[in-house]
């Protein structure tokens, strides 16, 4: 082993594939060189090293049988087995390097390139000055077996530069050996998800279809801390519905925040209105579109900007051609919102509400808000607020085509008032301790609204008093057996007078502040006052269990909370006295492999249950997971005024799920899950998928059935069969989702 220290730059410049930046810094530091033999010849310049030569440099390497080096010129040939390997760029091989480090050209002859996901093949390669390849006849893929058994590569004439991008033209795509189409030019950020994207498939609804779409680069600045673009172009096409085309805007502008643009637009050829559907909706053209705005921007650690906004042409839109997105927001959310964030205090201003008039919901036009955090005033005394004001429109839903009366309207026609509203909340809290046992924690509160116009009179007051005492004990055992358990009993007890300067009608309806949206908003719950007189107890104990791990870590096993509501007095809509609720909520995670929770609520009045969410995930092996779950809610529902239709007047439902995920071994895996209808006893929907993956390819495909049912204005909506193929690149490490096992 030989080890030289001289101006010796050039031969660790021969990295072709990544290392050009290195080369413009590199000076006389120490590199180090082992080989079998030496060569050098002081009249030429010349140094030549024979027999598995190691040319070493930081994290730079360089492998061949033989190198040859003149210092001089700055001529590099390495021959034999020659491998470049650079430590988070890309790698080399091939078995002839020409290379001239000072002025940045070289040819490499056959070889191979390879980055973090991509190898490119090329028979000849041309190195120019600023890192820049010249390759013809090559091959390009992700797949990690040799060339002559890629499963899939894209073949041409293009270039290629360091960790950046390829294009190439003439392009034949081939999978599994077999080419299939051809493109007279293709491009490929190295970096990102740029590309095709294309899944077929056929539904029920719409027939065979294909869906495709090519993401692609708008504007990529130089600069770390620069902007940039990219976008998305659809073109799809439905047997039974005909063509659709979209086009989304991806943007990071850094510091002022990140967002995207979407639009899609449908040439409908079998839209629901020609099919005579007797469900109530709005009116439906041929043509038909969505248009989506999203971003969000933290201007400074204290402030942050939000906005989003959906706009369709219709209100089956979303159902007939986004059905998830429907699924997770039936209603979509539209705002503006700015928030500014001190250590005491928060506030900010939100424009929000639909923007279709076949929605339903309260516009701010707009609405501010300031929250003091609680503060010390004097002596132990604790002071907090809560503040806002703002002009609320409500909106009912308009309908054009409900075939009774009573369904053109949602949740109904006098769901239709505006006003200014001003709301403001002060609360004072002495918290103190009984000989290190019970604890204490009187409140003396206020909340005043004041309202412009309400129920046929304008400027009326409303005030609420907010006195009460919440006590508790906590009891803390020791850590027997590495467990500790802490059990805190409480009680709190609750007055909360109201008075309102309305002598005909009643107050307006908006949000929580008016009117009681969940069951728990019926008894105080939350630090929301009730907008009606309300005396009470709401008893409960916490039990809380933790444990340590090997570092000493506290987590939690248990975390289970019962309580129960006691009814002294009210004058809202659930008058019964005395024991009304009891609730309990548990989470149970022993370990990484289970994850168990349960909410409840139980109507005593009623004899059922009024809300239960139940879900589990069990972990059985590193390849097989389970969950499933239950849902139920059955409670009425108070607004303004009673909704014509009696259904819209209580929240009745009851779901129950199950599904798992089985990974068999690299190559192969499955899922299925089913959701049942416990109300109506029937099946509502079932599902899964099954994988195949080679090396580079990942195919799923996938199917569901979606069950008929009949409307609550006598209308049946079809059964619905999907199936499709998804393929991906697992150079990307996309895994399938387990989101359906909570829903």
């Amino acid at each position: 082993m030989r080890k030289f220290f001289a101006f010796m730059v050039l031969v660790a410049s021969i990295s072709v594939a990544d290392i050009l930046p290195f080369l413009k810094q590199l000076g006389d530091d120490e590199i180090d060189i082992d080989a079998d033999n030496f060569e050098a010849d002081g009249k030429t310049g010349w140094v030549t090293g024979r027999g598995n030569v190691r040319v070493k440099m930081g994290d730079r390497e360089l492998l061949a049988d033989k190198v040859r080096l003149n210092r001089g010129t700055g001529d590099v040939r390495a021959s034999g087995n020659v491998k470049i390997q650079h430590n988070g760029l890309g790698g080399w091989a091939g078995n002839y390097i020409e290379y001239n480090y000072k002025t940045g050209k070289g040819m490499t002859g056959m070889g191979q390139i390879d980055t973090e996901f991509f190898h490119v093949h090329a028979n000849e390669v041309t190195r120019r000055e600023g890192g820049l390849f010249d390759l013809r006849d090559l091959r390009f893929t992700t797949c990690t077996n040799s060339p002559e058994r890629w499963h899939w590569c894209m073949r041409g004439n293009g270039h290629f530069k360091d960790n950046d991008y390829i294009d190439v033209y003439n392009v034949v795509p081939y999978f599994l050996g077999v080419p299939f189409a051809w493109l007279p030019y293709w491009y490929r950020d190295l970096d990102t998800h740029y590309g095709f994207r294309m899944m077929p498939g056929y539904t029920s609804k719409w027939g065979a279809y294909l869906l495709t779409g090519y993401v692609f680069p708008i504007y990529d600045s130089p600069n770390d801390a620069g902007p940039n673009l990219y976008g998305t172009t659809h073109l799809d096409f439905r047997t039974k519905r005909g063509v659709a085309a979209g086009q989304n805007v991806h943007w990071d502008l850094k510091r002022w925040g990140k967002g995207r643009f979407e639009s899609y637009y449908a040439w409908d050829e079998d839209p629901p209105d020609r099919r005579r559907d007797r469900n109530w909706m709005s009116d439906i053209n041929d043509e038909r579109y969505r248009l989506r705005l999203f971003h969000s921007a933290d201007f400074t650690e204290r402030d942050q900007f939000l906005l989003r906004g959906t706009l369709v042409s219709d209100s089956e839109m979303r159902s007939d051609f986004f059905d998830r997105e429907n699924r997770g927001e039936s209603i979509p959310m539209n705002f503006a919102s700015w928030e500014h964030r001190e250590n005491f205090w928060a506030g900010g201003v939100v424009a929000s509400g639909p923007l279709n008039n076949f929605y339903a919901g309260t516009t701010r036009l707009p609405e501010g808000w300031l929250n003091i955090a609680p503060q010390p005033l004097w002596y132990g005394v604790n002071y907090e607020s809560q503040t806002r004001a703002g002009f609320l429109d409500r909106q009912e839903a308009r309908y054009g085509r409900a075939v009774r009366e009573e369904f053109k309207f949602y949740p109904g026609s006098w769901a239709d008032y505006d006003t200014v509203r001003v709301d403001t909340a002060h609360r004072f809290t002495y918290p103190v301790k009984i000989r290190d046992t019970v604890s204490l924690v009187p409140r003396a509160g206020y909340r005043g609204t004041y309202y412009s116009d309400s129920g046929g009179e304008s400027d009326i007051y409303r005030h609420t008093g907010d006195f009460g005492v919440e006590a508790s004990m906590r009891a803390v055992s020791g850590w027997d057996n590495n467990l500790r358990h802490t059990f805190e009993p409480y009680v709190d007890w609750a007055w909360q007078p109201t008075h309102v300067t309305l002598e005909h009608g009643k107050v307006y309806g908006f949000d929580r502040f008016d009117q009681s949206v969940g069951w728990l908003d019926q008894f105080g719950y939350d630090g929301v006052l009730l907008p009606y007189n309300w005396h009470g107890l709401r008893p409960g104990f916490r039990n809380l269990l933790q444990t340590r791990d090997e570092k000493g870590r506290i987590r939690s096993l248990l975390d289970w909370d019962a309580f129960a509501a006691v009814q002294l007095h009210s004058d809202g809509p659930l008058d019964e006295e005395g024991l009304r609720m009891f609730g309990s909520k548990l989470r149970y995670s022993p370990g990484d492999d289970i994850d168990f929770s349960a909410h409840g609520q139980w109507d005593t009045e009623a004899d059922t249950v009024a809300y239960a969410d139940l879900s589990a995930l069990y972990k059985f092996s590193e390849t097989f997971r389970a969950g499933g779950g239950f849902l139920s809610r059955d409670h009425r529902l108070y607004d303004y005024d009673e909704s014509p239709v009696p259904q819209w007047n209580r929240s009745r439902m009851e779901a129950a799920y199950v599904g798992f995920t089985h990974e068999i071994n690299d190559t192969w895996s499955y899922s299925s899950y089913i959701r049942w209808d416990m109300r109506e006893n029937e099946l509502d929907e079932v599902g899964g998928y099954i994988q195949y993956q080679l090396d580079c390819l990942a195919f799923q495909l996938r199917t569901a059935y979606i069950n008929d049912f009949t409307r609550i204005d006598g209308s049946e909506r079809k059964d619905d069969f999907r199936i499709s193929l998804m393929v991906w690149l697992r150079a990307h490490d996309k895994q399938p989702s387990d989101q359906w096992l909570r829903w």
